[in-house]
């Protein structure tokens, strides 16, 4: 189960947004109670992400702590197999009854990994939960996820009596093909999962950049109708406006292959296991472009900023990091080191 995450991109827009309601025109009293509600804001929005982080990392950690056990008893089944191999070769070379003795051990081996592996998969089932009341995921097809993720949990807990009443190698390996079957499906609608959250953020942020493309107008204006020379400013704005909707043809197709889902039900449980791999690679790659288009948008307003900043005066500050700096205060990541990542699986 590979991670997708994208982190950063949107910041660019809330600040960028802040950067031009500087430039309003009004007293210096006006601004300084705008700027200190941002930072109460900015603040709360801190408070509440550590408070998500935490309980994120220790689920992550239980996580981890299974995924070890999980390695350790893979380990010891190809031991066991290796033993296993090894009696049947003695078998066959001086017919005695050590087989009897190896299927044993065997078959406890092979039941200790299934189990940790069960628990293993629990554990990735509790990292997903953990993720949907994180709030910048609530109400994005929770409902649907949180009962998805009950149904497996159930499933798998199922198939641990299985395991522990299993009496031959057959049925253990027949475990074995049930649990397999559960883990693919629950990597593709974790995957699915994770497109449909950051749709919902692509679409955000589009929302978010068209209300700056506003301001952006509004500033340039204010500025020229003050006898300022905005030529760069105006071209760094057509330059953010195309990217975007760039960004928007490519946000409108994915939206048209996820109304589709082919491979998965309307609720994101998987339908057939192959149109669900095909799918999720097309929505992968149009996703992975569209966040490329997104980070060249914030970049550009990396670029207005500075010349924003140049013809305001010193309250607004960017340095060569991208931070944003207000009036010698608190700084802030415009863009800085954001990251996106998507992880592509065939």
């Amino acid at each position: 189960m590979k991670p997708t995450k994208i982190s950063g991109i949107f910041t660019a827009l809330i600040l960028a947004m802040f950067i031009l309601s500087l430039f309003s025109g009004n007293v210096a009293a006006q601004e300084a109670n705008r700027e200190k509600a941002v930072k109460e804001q900015i603040e709360n929005a801190k408070e509440q992400y550590k408070i998500n982080k935490e309980k994120y990392e220790n689920t992550r950690e239980q996580y981890q702590t299974n995924k070890e056990k999980y390695e350790n008893t893979r380990e010891q089944l190809d031991d066991a197999r290796n033993l296993f191999e090894k009696a049947k070769r003695s078998i066959d070379a001086k017919n005695n009854k050590s087989d009897v003795r190896s299927n044993e051990e065997l078959m406890q081996k092979a039941r200790e990994y299934i189990l940790k592996a069960i628990d293993h998969t629990e554990a990735q089932l509790q990292v997903m939960k953990n993720r949907l009341d994180n709030s910048e995921n609530r109400g994005i097809t929770a409902s649907d996820a949180a009962k998805i993720i009950d149904a497996h949990t159930a499933q798998l807990e199922d198939l641990k009596v299985k395991v522990n009443n299993a009496t031959t190698i057959q049925e253990i390996r027949d475990t074995h093909k049930e649990l397999a079957g559960i883990v693919a499906k629950i990597n593709l609608e974790t995957r699915y999962f994770i497109g449909t959250v950051l749709n919902q953020r692509i679409d955000n942020f589009i929302n978010r950049a068209d209300n700056v493309s506003v301001k952006v107008d509004d500033a340039i204006a204010k500025l020229e109708a003050q006898g300022k020379d905005a030529t760069d400013l105006k071209a760094e704005a057509v330059d953010f406006k195309n990217k975007l909707e760039e960004a928007k043809d490519i946000q409108a197709k994915t939206i048209a292959l996820f109304t589709t889902h082919s491979g998965f039900a309307a609720d994101g449980t998987v339908t057939n296991e192959m149109d669900a791999r095909n799918f999720l690679k097309q929505a992968n790659e149009l996703q992975r472009e569209n966040i490329k288009k997104l980070k060249e948008a914030g970049r550009q307003l990396i670029n207005f900023g500075r010349d924003f900043r140049k013809l305001v005066g010193p309250n607004v500050k960017v340095n060569d990091k991208g931070d944003l700096e207000v009036d010698g205060g608190a700084t802030t990541t415009l863009i800085g080191g954001a990251t996106a990542t998507l992880t592509q699986e065939d």
